[in-house]
């Protein structure tokens, strides 16, 4: 009897410890909004550390669902860290607005830290890479204009006196022409030889002057060749070391630029609990047409099938885009990895991202620094300005309109199309590297070459434009 009770007791006791570990194993909080709203309506989202997910459906109507989830706390301990996340969700017929709070103790990934009190920290590289100083270039003019000739000395006649008299010759034959070189010769005295000859020793000096001048010139023009090359020299090792570190920060980022999955964050607490793992996602269902704006940072954002006149900034946050279309579409995106299966129109703008991959592309105004740019598929217009990251366009369409690149100590590779095109290129202390096909007339000058040609045939009403700095362009 005594062994039933002390078996029962040890029952009891296991079953109150797991009830008490289940408990304190898992925390979560939903939340639920929904806001009629007009067709033009506006949804503004502003988020940190959270993935969020946009759905669109035939009803005007938005419709904002939340949750979060925290392993190894109690109940008591989950309802303090649910109020500092700060979910919220509020609107009416025109706009609806979601938003968290900053969650500077929120950090994510098992490879960052983030300590209380302490902001996101950004690491910022210089837009431009100090160049040894060139050498001081004579004037242009000088170099192309020859030395001025000495002044003549003066002569005592006019030589409109002595025009020779043809009708006088055809008269009189070797009378005349024997009479006329006796005035002539008349003329110059000694005085006049001597001027002469003092003229031709001066305009001798001139001579050998400006050939030292050219001399001078060409030894400049050696120089400033050879200041360049180690300007281009110090620009790739730059551009690798600058690569090298941000693929360094990248590796630090990656926990929260990739992978697919909602994420998983970690709360810093000030009672010492440092590893609380936390899954917060935001699901918003919109209607079709609405505008979004976006402040998200830390996290991950899938947009709806087709997305119109977006405006979105981006920090350490992964997008996923099938559709992006509208002429007032703006993205900026800072360490954040872009994925867009097609770019129809609208503006993009990125900082230190990993990869940029844009499938298929009409219509773009792209701004890149320090970023790696992949498209796949172009057949609009573009004005692509690089710097400092690497840049492919896979294939250009053969119905393409223009493409305006311009780059900066970057790398690109172009595969063009096969339909005629116009094509322009200015490339500075560049490589440049020409497919057969493609007719050229190429001018170089110190470290600058530019290409003025046609691929097919002439006066196109296709363009391509290119202008390279410090740059490595292979055209195929």
């Amino acid at each position: 009897m005594k062994n039933l009770k002390t078996k029962m007791y040890r029952c009891s006791a296991f079953i109150m410890l797991f009830s008490f570990c289940m408990q304190a194993q898992k925390q979560a909080k939903n939340y639920k909004e929904s806001f009629e709203v007009n067709k033009d309506a506006v949804v503004e989202v502003n988020t940190s550390y959270a993935d969020v997910t946009f759905e669109t459906w035939n009803k005007n109507r938005v419709e904002v669902e939340a949750t979060i989830e925290i392993e190894d706390v109690s109940k008591e301990e989950a309802a303090a860290y649910f109020k500092e996340w700060g979910f919220e969700a509020e609107g009416n017929a025109n706009k609806v607005k979601i938003s968290t709070a900053n969650g500077v103790r929120w950090s994510q990934g098992n490879k960052v830290i983030m300590l209380s009190g302490i902001g996101e920290m950004d690491f910022v590289f210089p837009d431009s890479i100090p160049m040894p100083p060139m050498p001081p270039m004579p004037p242009m003019d000088s170099m192309m204009v020859m030395a001025p000739m000495p002044p003549m000395p003066p002569l005592p006649f006019n030589f409109d006196s002595f025009s020779f008299d043809y009708e006088a010759y055809k008269k009189d034959g070797d009378k005349y022409l024997k009479e006329w070189k006796e005035q002539f010769n008349e003329s110059f005295d000694d005085e006049v030889k001597a001027n002469l000859e003092e003229w031709k020793k001066d305009v001798k000096e001139q001579q050998e002057e400006w050939k030292s001048y050219r001399k001078e010139i060409i030894d400049v023009e050696k120089e400033a060749r050879k200041a360049s090359e180690e300007a281009r020299k110090a620009s790739v090792e730059a551009r690798k070391a600058m690569q090298e570190a941000q693929q360094e920060i990248h590796e630090i980022r990656r926990s929260a630029n990739s992978g697919k999955g909602n994420r998983v964050f970690y709360y810093n607490s000030s009672e010492g609990n440092n590893n609380l793992k936390v899954k917060k996602t935001i699901k918003i269902k919109i209607p079709k047409g609405v505008k979004l704006k976006m402040d998200v940072r830390h996290g991950e954002v899938t947009l709806a099938d087709n997305t119109t006149n977006i405006k979105a900034t981006l920090s350490y946050t992964r997008l996923h885009a099938p559709r992006v279309e509208g002429e007032n579409s703006v993205i900026t995106a800072s360490y954040s990895p872009i994925s867009v299966d097609y770019w129809e129109e609208g503006e993009l703008s990125v900082n230190y991202v990993e990869l940029v991959s844009l499938k298929h592309v009409n219509s773009i105004k792209l701004t890149s620094k320090s970023s790696n740019v992949q498209i796949q598929d172009f057949f609009g217009d573009a004005i692509i300005n690089g710097s400092f990251g690497d840049l492919s366009v896979d294939l250009i369409s053969n119905n393409f309109n223009t493409l305006n690149i311009i780059l900066d100590n970057s790398e690109a590779v172009l595969t063009l199309p096969k339909a005629a095109f116009n094509f322009y290129s200015n490339a500075s202390n560049s490589m440049m590297k020409y497919p057969k096909g493609l007719t050229l007339d190429v001018s170089k000058r110190y470290d600058n070459e530019v290409a003025n040609g046609y691929y097919a045939q002439k006066n196109s009403n296709k363009t391509i434009n290119l202008v390279a700095t410090f740059s490595d362009v292979v055209l195929k």
